[in-house]
């Protein structure tokens, strides 16, 4: 509940900035605070964590959630649902961070790839299916924008009286600082993964948040259906991520998801048809779904293991970074020429990544 929240908003925030104000770079910007208000709130994250227990940090930034979309339902000013997404990206990068440390810990660490794959689904699978549920509460016009808000408002409270009923004692902090002094960071060893995943997560902004507007340029309809395959290949990756890195490797997986994601943004600025699009839907799904984890879970075992909470603020940062930057640029790159070309540059963009896995 805590996922679903943001993300029936991911893609269609960006419908109703542009009803607000009629500007395509103010729809890419209502799309970044959410991510620039959670790249700030990554770093508090990782001191709550190290000071606070995990219960307190969740309480309070569902909190904030809470809030923000109670706000949403009587909201009609462009500045206000600025702020509001502003407020939501701040509290749910925290919760996001809290519970994924919580499960890193919990998970014995030979099986820790397939233990951040399976509690990533539940992120992953609300990003692809919040979309499909708010086209439908939205309608083919646009216009259920107060209804989707009051959908937005019960998840809120649903996470949050979840977090009232979590069980954990209070951390020792001062015998985790005494760990933390004696365990040294190589920083150096997650650059690469780090870059490389900030550029998957820079051109995946296009699709996620400026899809929609692309269809309408296209003049297709029922687009909500693209979600639906890319939830299934999400689905597919992770009973599917685990064999693959076995055989592969890690460095050789990364190549090959990063090329398929390249190889899907390029064809979403061929397509002619709808069932295109849902077909690139399905392999962009299941080689995003399978390299973020992949990424995630080298970040972590490069760190001390006390670090669990500093790893998964920096995977979650890179990726606020590539999307606070990912939704501006492309919606302006598309305010000056279209969607279309916007997706032929965002490809060449992802190739980066593709020959950056090359020399890992």
């Amino acid at each position: 509940m805590t996922h679903i929240g943001p993300y029936l908003l991911i893609s269609v925030i960006s419908i109703f900035a542009k009803q607000l104000s009629g500007s395509d770079t103010y729809a890419g910007m209502m799309a970044s605070i959410f991510a620039l208000s959670g790249l700030f709130a990554r770093f508090i994250s990782s001191y709550l964590l190290d000071h606070y227990s995990i219960k307190k940090t969740l309480i309070i930034s569902e909190s904030l959630m809470v809030l923000a979309s109670f706000i949403y339902v009587f909201c009609d000013s462009y500045w206000l649902a600025f702020a509001l997404r502003g407020i939501q990206g701040f509290g749910y990068s925290i919760a996001v961070t809290s519970m994924s440390t919580y499960i890193v810990k919990i998970i014995p660490i030979e099986y820790r790839l397939e233990g951040i794959g399976y509690s990533s689904l539940t992120s992953s699978l609300a990003n692809v299916v919040g979309p499909m549920i708010a086209f439908v509460i939205l309608g083919e016009k646009y216009t259920g924008f107060q209804s989707l808000f009051i959908v937005v408002l019960i998840t809120a409270m649903i996470a949050l009286l979840g977090f009232f009923s979590l069980k954990e004692s209070s951390k020792n902090i001062e015998e985790k600082n005494q760990i933390h002094d004696n365990q040294k960071l190589n920083w150096f060893s997650i650059l690469l993964p780090f870059i490389i995943l900030f550029i998957v997560n820079l051109t995946n902004a296009a699709p996620s948040s400026l899809l929609s507007l692309y269809a309408i340029e296209k003049e297709f309809n029922d687009i909500g259906f693209y979600f639906s395959m890319s939830a299934i290949g999400l689905i597919i990756s992770r009973f599917t991520m685990n064999k693959i890195v076995k055989k592969l490797g890690n460095e050789k997986s990364i190549l090959l998801f990063s090329l398929l994601i390249t190889l899907c943004l390029f064809g979403i600025s061929q397509t002619n048809a709808l069932y295109q699009l849902y077909f690139i839907g399905l392999i962009l799904g299941f080689s995003s779904g399978a390299i973020l984890p992949l990424i995630n879970t080298i970040i972590i075992n490069r760190l001390p293991d006390s670090k669990a909470g500093l790893g998964n603020a920096i995977f979650f940062a890179a990726g606020d970074i590539g999307f606070i930057i990912g939704v501006t640029l492309w919606g302006s790159i598309a305010g000056m020429s279209s969607y279309t070309i916007m997706f032929i540059i965002v490809a060449f963009t992802s190739a980066i990544a593709v020959i950056l896995s090359i020399f890992q």
